[in-house]
């Protein structure tokens, strides 16, 4: 084989290059003699892209074996050469629909349908995407035209995110530019198709991509706002409206309680104006709830350490009998090391005047966590006057 070397830096390349030996000497910058001594001109384009695999592989800690894949998953379609990651952006959409639907599933067994999917969608949203793209700069690496992809929206969207004091799981301030969120999909789909349409082998690396995953802790701490002004109004009995105006850039979005205006809410979207209007709606709720002295009563250390059989239907079935809330569990503690974890759970009940709260007993298993904190509850309010 013949030696082949940087025509300005004089270099001698002594060894065999490898198969992607043009690559390699293009990230020198320079004319290259190929192997059949023929001069072959440098590109930026070539430079660059040869820099943001290498960055991207870094970042993922996995090495393509088929490198033509992340050059594909990292080139916008505003490049003309023949590649684009939109192919591999529809596949991606739903290879991470697919790989966090097994990861919850397999993991969370005690977990209803409902929570399961509450779960996909805090992490496949554009929201969560676009942030896991900001994350870790993965934009940076894009081979595009400047004009077309780098807008002011997405550079606005990178300021506001990292200037963000906690994780936003529902919307910001502003609207998540979409192309940030297809850079993730397009990077799963390369890595999808690189370890041959394995989801064992292409999950862990994705994983830690994504890593914070949104989980039920998180999404019970800040559950969907919309979701929980409507629940509470409809306890209470009231109406409720939104209302919406256009004012220059921006959606503004009043809520408004039986005709009574509570709060406002503003964002370049319709959608999350709606948000930041319902959180808004509801801190003002609360504490006008708290104003009027709403009573919370706490349940625990119920004796029997055996618990009622179907507590927690029971419990729902009460509520449904007396037009109460719906009950609400939670985890209140872990114990113990990971081969042998305990739970302690809770339940309350919120009526129109009251808060009731039960605390269980400590269960090697959530879902006889929960019935114990249902069997506290139900034996509680049955034993006491308030039913």
């Amino acid at each position: 084989m013949a030696p082949y070397y940087s025509k300005k830096r004089k270099t001698i390349m002594t060894s065999s290059p490898p198969a992607d030996s043009k690559s390699t000497a293009y990230a020198y910058g320079l004319e290259i003699i190929n192997v059949y001594g023929v001069i072959e001109p440098t590109s930026d384009l070539q430079i660059n892209m040869q820099h943001s695999v290498a960055a991207v592989e870094s970042i993922l800690n996995y090495r393509f074996k088929n490198k033509s894949l992340l050059e594909a998953a990292l080139t916008h379609s505003s490049i003309t050469d023949g590649l684009c990651y939109e192919r591999l952006e529809f596949l991606g959409d739903a290879v991470i629909g697919l790989a966090i639907s097994n990861f919850v599933y397999v993991n969370y067994p005690h977990l209803d349908p409902g929570q399961l999917s509450k779960i996909r969608a805090a992490n496949i949203s554009t929201e969560k995407l676009a942030r896991v793209a900001v994350q870790h700069q993965l934009y940076k690496y894009v081979r595009h035209n400047k004009a077309t992809v780098l807008s002011d929206k997405v550079r606005e969207f990178v300021n506001a995110v990292e200037k963000e004091e906690y994780t936003v799981v529902h919307g910001g301030q502003m609207r998540a530019p979409k192309v940030l969120a297809d850079i993730v999909e397009s990077i799963a789909a390369a890595v999808y198709v690189d370890c041959r349409y394995d989801l064992q082998l292409m999950w862990p690396i994705i994983k830690d991509l994504l890593e914070p995953l949104v989980m039920l802790d998180v999404l019970e701490k800040q559950p969907q706002p919309i979701t929980m002004l409507f629940e509470a109004c409809q306890r209470e009995g009231k109406r409720l409206d939104i209302k919406h105006r256009r004012k220059g850039e921006k959606d503004i979005a009043s809520v408004y309680v039986d005709g009574v205006f509570i709060a406002y809410g503003s964002s370049e979207t319709k959608e999350n104006a709606k948000l930041h209007a319902a959180e808004a709606a509801l801190s003002k709720l609360k504490l006008l709830k708290t104003e009027d002295a709403m009573l919370t009563h706490t349940f625990s250390g119920v004796n029997e350490d055996a618990d009622i059989e179907a507590a927690k239907r029971k419990v729902h079935e009460l509520c449904n009998k007396k037009k109460w809330g719906k009950p609400t569990y939670r985890i209140d503690q872990e114990l113990g090391p990971a081969h042998d974890k305990r739970y302690v759970s809770s339940v309350q009940i919120e009526t129109s005047d009251k808060i009731f709260r039960g605390i269980g007993k400590e269960r090697s298993k959530i879902k006889d966590a929960e019935n114990s904190a249902a069997s506290v509850i139900f034996c509680s309010l049955q034993n006491s006057d308030y039913v």
